[in-house]
């Protein structure tokens, strides 16, 4: 904002320039907090642990939803890139799946068989198998009746 002084009238005139890109710069820097605050916040757990078996399995945990699923992605790329057996994905903890969460399953599953690694799922809660069923997903990643846990 620039302050111009009119002083034969002693009147301050106030120039708005630059008062629009200014509301619009702290609008983005706001957004781009909350969206940091929100990730931040974001409850997804991710661990993974290597069998005597030789199979990797990854726990995934809480929620995975279109805020979470790039970073569960990631995470399970990089299990499979270092790891040469077979990935099982556990989802026993997994409270929550929307459809981000259900396409970065498949976006899992299609990285693995890209890699040539054998992929599967394990002990989805029952709303995730519901939703699965629906969009027809449960046969891409058969069997998904719960059966045990994968250390069981």
């Amino acid at each position: 904002m620039e302050v111009a002084a009119d002083h034969a009238g002693d009147e301050i005139v106030m120039l708005e320039t630059g008062i629009e890109e200014a509301a619009a710069g702290a609008q983005a820097i706001a957004a781009a907090e909350a969206h940091d605050d929100l990730l931040s916040d974001v409850p997804l757990e991710l661990s993974h642990r290597i069998w005597p078996t030789r199979e990797a399995v990854v726990d995934i945990g809480g929620e995975l939803d279109i805020a979470t699923a790039e970073l569960a992605v990631r995470y399970v790329r990089h299990v499979i890139d270092g790891h040469d057996g077979p990935v099982i994905v556990d989802l026993a903890a997994l409270a929550f799946c929307d459809a981000g969460g259900l396409g970065a399953l498949l976006r899992m599953a299609d990285y693995a068989q890209q890699a040539g690694c054998p992929f599967r799922l394990a002990s989805p809660q029952p709303s995730v198998v519901k939703i699965m069923r629906i969009t027809g997903l449960d046969r891409r990643f058969p069997p998904l009746a719960g059966g045990g846990r994968p250390d069981s």
